[in-house]
């Protein structure tokens, strides 16, 4: 799927979550005569709380270059696409630090930072076509150990309650999310599934390749809570990011190749929490949550620190977690 069809993908799954969501506002106000602005919020919090815990991500985040072409000298080539793909695994475990404040009844500001614990178990593979021949035919494929890895993750968000019932409500709201995912990968075996000659390698530990990739996702969000008993609260969300900018950088090191990309494009994040009181300000949270990235632009190269070509570039991430945490509210 193109671009163009991603994006409006997206914007229909978004559509969709906000007709789920204001069709409880609906019901809420058709289905039951007594409700009305005056009733309390769905969650009746103190001002401030904490959370510290633990989270479960599996996914990966890949990336592919290929035609057209650009070159110092100012002309440029069409080709096929792609040329060459590799994916990254993002099967890790990750520490989580999370805050919430209360500003009013209607207010809240939301934090979270993350960070791994855990390095991914799986490998990264790299596939190459090589001849435009028969460019469906892979002629080069190889897998790399993650020997080095280290993620960062930080979201923020500003959310307002717009719509409060009994054991319901509304809000909306915009945030920023931040990604950086940094690998050291070393080859473990490479071949030519064409049976091209002077491609096999097997590798012995050392470090081949640094790879970094950042992700930048101002958004925008909507969401309910449902307050199922007095001690505990469901709460769901749906985010899309219009905006996003992504800058990665692949160092090749025993070729001394360095490619550099520069791509934007946009993301959507589903959420889905509970949170249950057990004692008097100590609660348990858990939660699952859904990102999608895609992201398109293009990628320098060099070869010994001198710029040779430019190529389209696209990359994408699907990332699923589960988390679950321990906080305290003041």
């Amino acid at each position: 799927m193109g671009q163009t069809g991603s994006k409006m993908a997206h914007v229909v799954v978004l559509g969709a979550g906000c007709w789920i969501l204001c069709s409880g506002t609906v019901y809420a106000v058709i289905g039951n005569p007594q409700a009305n602005q005056t009733d309390i919020p769905a969650a009746a919090r103190s001002g401030f709380e904490i959370t510290l815990g633990i989270e479960m991500m599996t996914g990966e985040t890949k990336y592919s270059v290929g035609a057209p072409f650009r070159f110092p000298d100012g002309n440029s080539a069409q080709g096929y696409f792609p040329l060459s793909e590799l994916e990254w695994p993002l099967d890790i475990w990750l520490a989580r630090v999370s805050a919430r404040l209360d500003v009013g009844q209607n207010w809240r500001i939301n934090g979270v930072v993350k960070t791994d614990i855990t390095d991914p178990n799986d490998p990264m593979t790299d596939r190459d076509w090589l001849h435009a021949s028969n460019p469906r035919q892979l002629d080069v494929y190889s897998t790399s150990d993650i020997s080095g890895f280290s993620a960062f993750i930080f979201d923020v968000d500003v959310e307002w309650t717009f719509m409060q019932r009994h054991s319901w409500s509304l809000f909306t709201g915009i945030g920023y999310q931040y990604q950086k995912y940094e690998y050291d990968g070393s080859l473990v075996h490479q071949y030519s599934p064409s049976g091209q000659f002077g491609y096999e390698y097997f590798g012995n530990g050392v470090v081949t390749t640094n790879y970094e990739m950042t992700y930048s996702m101002p958004y925008l969000l909507v969401g309910t809570e449902f307050q199922i008993t007095p001690a505990f609260i469901i709460t769901g969300s749906l985010a899309y990011s219009p905006l996003v900018t992504a800058e990665d950088r692949d160092d090749h090191l025993l070729r001394s190749r360095v490619a550099k990309g520069d791509m934007d494009g946009d993301a959507y994040m589903i959420d889905l929490s509970g949170n249950y009181e057990f004692e008097s300000s100590w609660f348990v949270e858990g939660g699952v949550c859904y990102t999608k990235i895609e992201v398109d632009g293009e990628i320098d190269i060099s070869v010994y620190g001198i710029y040779v070509l430019t190529e389209r570039e696209e990359a994408e991430s699907s990332q699923t977690t589960g988390y679950f945490s321990l906080g305290y509210r003041f």
